[in-house]
């Protein structure tokens, strides 16, 4: 029989309070570490997708190689010529490139349809410079042109992509008879001499050049300017424009005009004494002076403006000096002109719009 001490017993249990456990229970663990991974999760989302706008806005600024092209080429693709110059500026005088225009490029017939743009392959190497090979079509006609692309360093790790040239393409211009011209309603002036061109800067595009400033007796017909990137390699880009005018039918007929007149005039006291009258009518003492035959029709007429008339014929009577005239009698008289022109070719016209000419009257000898 065990006797029950008193009081507790050291290394026995007996009526000692259990202790409880610091640990919880193991759902709660996992649900603990639960909200921790996933705090984790979108911790490491925010930063991917942080790095992916950084990304994204290092390769927007920055570009690439064909991804310049392209954009200046939509440019003129569709026919925004401030967005093409944007990008590229020709650096030439304000009066060469009066045509690189929205307007200009909204006149045109056809513009640039793109098929494709390639950069050349670098191998993942980074380099400063990268060629861009561009394929086109316009109206139909295929080409290529060969872009250079560069790398401008800018502030910074971030750099941009610039093109180092566009399509500006020089359109050598002259004029017969022709002073000026336009495009898409822009007017540019010529040189006065047919055999000096003008050049001109035009974006790619098939335009309709339109003669200007011929006046009533001149007659020019528009032309059309094929552009495609000046290489010329293709034989439908025009290489040069010369503008052609000629005199009108209508200058004929006041040349005609003309020349009656001046018969006229010279069967007329008063106006026969002048220069282009012949000598057998500067007489003051005529009795008779009157008009026996106009000239009716032109006999010839030359691209300078020079035209001969039918034979006229004026009657006269001189009763006067030593040896007066018995009868009247006709004179023939044979009527040239030729029309006044500017230094390019234009008739000089008076205030009411008539041409100006100079007119004689010569005698035959036949």
């Amino acid at each position: 029989m065990r006797v029950q001490m008193p009081g507790p017993q050291y290394g026995v249990p007996g009526n000692a309070r259990p202790r409880m456990s610091t640990c919880r229970p193991q759902w709660r663990k996992r649900r603990a570490w639960t909200r921790k991974d996933a705090l984790t999760v979108l911790v490491l989302v925010a930063i991917v997708v942080g790095c992916m706008g950084a990304l994204g806005w290092i390769a927007k600024k920055e570009g690439t190689p064909d991804g310049e092209v392209r954009r200046y080429l939509t440019y003129l693709a569709q026919g925004d010529a401030e967005g093409a110059l944007s990008m590229v500026d020709p650096g030439v005088p304000n009066d060469q490139r009066l045509f690189l225009t929205n307007d200009v490029m909204a006149s045109a017939s056809s513009r640039l349809i793109i098929e494709s743009v390639e950069a050349e392959d670098n191998g993942g190497k980074r380099v400063d410079s990268s060629t861009v090979t561009a394929t086109m079509r316009l109206d139909g006609d295929r080409f290529t042109h060969v872009f250079t692309v560069e790398r401008a360093k800018g502030n910074g790790a971030v750099s941009a992509w610039t093109l180092r040239d566009g399509l500006f393409v020089t359109l050598p211009v002259s004029g017969s008879r022709v002073p000026q011209f336009s495009v898409g309603g822009v007017v540019a002036d010529l040189d006065p001499s047919a055999s000096k061109k003008r050049d001109f800067l035009f974006f790619p595009g098939v335009y309709t050049v339109e003669p200007e400033g011929v006046g009533a007796y001149v007659t020019a017909p528009s032309q059309q300017a094929v552009i495609e990137d000046g290489s010329h390699d293709s034989p439908y880009e025009t290489t040069a424009l010369t503008l052609q005018g000629a005199l009108s039918a209508e200058l004929k007929t006041e040349a005609l005009q003309a020349m009656q007149d001046a018969v006229q005039a010279c069967a007329t006291q008063g106006t026969n004494m002048a220069d282009s009258c012949p000598s057998a009518l500067h007489s003051s003492s005529l009795s008779v002076l009157e008009v026996s035959k106009l000239p009716s029709a032109l006999v010839s007429a030359t691209e300078d403006g020079s035209y001969t008339g039918e034979d006229g014929a004026i009657r006269y009577q001189d009763t006067g000096g030593w040896f007066p005239d018995r009868s009247p009698h006709d004179l023939t008289v044979r009527p040239t002109a030729t029309v006044a022109t500017t230094e390019g070719g234009i008739p000089v016209v008076t205030l009411d719009g008539k041409p100006v000419f100079s007119v004689s009257l010569s005698v035959p000898w036949f």
